[in-house]
């Protein structure tokens, strides 16, 4: 275990004196640079306030990591996070992120669902000087400038494991559906993008013949799933991007009598929901996407940036396994 620790440290290390890509050397990307390099390494003992902002830690994938983070972070007494719930609201979080300016915290870390409305707050965390780490899932493009650094999931490697877990299963060729996360957000574009793509990697004869969002909700997920069951009562298959959402299909196929097996379904996710579902063998796979990774990767940057200095790598992203049959005993499922 020491090895490993020693390992990471050391790859930090190398980070740190490893200058960051930017193009053109406008000015938003110079101070978006000097927010990400703090001056020397701190001093021990010394005191961080944190502030995190959520679109809304309701969320269960949300609920499960918030948890988490609280424990761990009290290994850590010298850490105060100040927590903001943004209810749904890109307003109230743009608020409360310009209240963490105000209250001079040391850090920011946030997860927007949705990075695209929160751009000019960006601007101002990074005129403010205040390193910013995004969390959760890959921010829009338009955000690289004004991000210290991106932790968290791969949703187009999500995408693309469950095209090709769908495009193997049903031997390249079929009708299939999917549900998607909230229309037009960086998230749904990227787990989309990551799934379409793939497709078109594989040359595939699948025919996407439906899209629905199902907002990140089991409920509006099933109502998605029961319109698209009753338009192409013969579908072969669906791609969702959680399995939150995934669970709704699961009770839309339930009412109409479908079998578990009979269409194939390929998810995101992770959920003790999923993990149930997929052991009544309604899933083909699961894309991991389990909130316990991203808890400790999210910490670990976190003290590695403010603590040492390190210069952190731009995009960082967690492993995701595959889960299938031959690994389920090690995904119980946590949220």
């Amino acid at each position: 275990m020491k090895k490993i620790v020693i390992l990471f440290w050391c790859v930090f290390l190398l980070f740190s004196v490893v200058p960051f890509c930017f193009a053109g050397g406008e000015e938003k990307e110079e101070a978006a640079v000097e927010a990400a390099k703090p001056e020397a390494a701190a001093e021990p003992g010394k005191k961080f306030k944190v502030g995190y902002s959520c679109i809304s830690w309701t969320i269960p994938w949300m609920v499960y990591y918030k948890e988490l983070f609280e424990k761990e972070i009290t290994k850590y007494p010298n850490y105060e996070v100040i927590w903001h719930d943004a209810g749904f609201d890109f307003e109230v979080m743009a608020d409360g992120l310009e209240n963490f300016i105000a209250q001079d915290v040391d850090i920011i870390l946030h997860f927007a669902l949705d990075s695209l409305p929160m751009i000019e707050t960006y601007k101002k965390i990074v005129d403010a000087g205040t390193p910013l780490i995004l969390t959760m899932d890959p921010p829009d493009y338009k955000a690289y400038d004004y991000m210290t650094a991106f932790s968290g999931l791969d949703t187009r490697d999500a995408g693309r494991q469950c095209a090709l877990l769908l495009h193997n299963e049903l031997g390249g060729k079929g009708n299939i559906a999917l549900i998607t996360a909230p229309k037009g957000s960086s998230s749904e574009l990227q787990y989309t993008a990551g799934f379409k793509n793939e497709m078109t990697r594989l040359n595939t004869g699948m025919k996407i013949v439906a899209e629905q969002p199902g907002d990140w909700d089991i409920t509006v997920a099933q109502q998605a799933a029961s319109d698209i069951l009753t338009k192409y009562p013969n579908i072969d298959g669906f791609y969702v991007s959680d399995d939150w959402m995934g669970g709704g299909l699961v009770r839309a196929l339930k009412e109409k009598e479908y079998k578990p097996g009979q269409v194939k379904i390929a998810v995101a996710g992770g959920s003790k929901i999923g993990v149930k579902d997929f052991k009544d063998g309604w899933y083909l796979g699961i894309a991991d996407q389990g909130p316990v990774l991203c808890v400790y990767q999210d910490i670990f940057f976190m003290r590695a940036l403010l603590e040492m200095g390190v210069q952190l790598p731009h995009f960082s992203m967690v492993r995701q396994e595959l889960i299938t049959w031959d690994n389920i005993d090690r995904f119980p499922g946590t949220w």
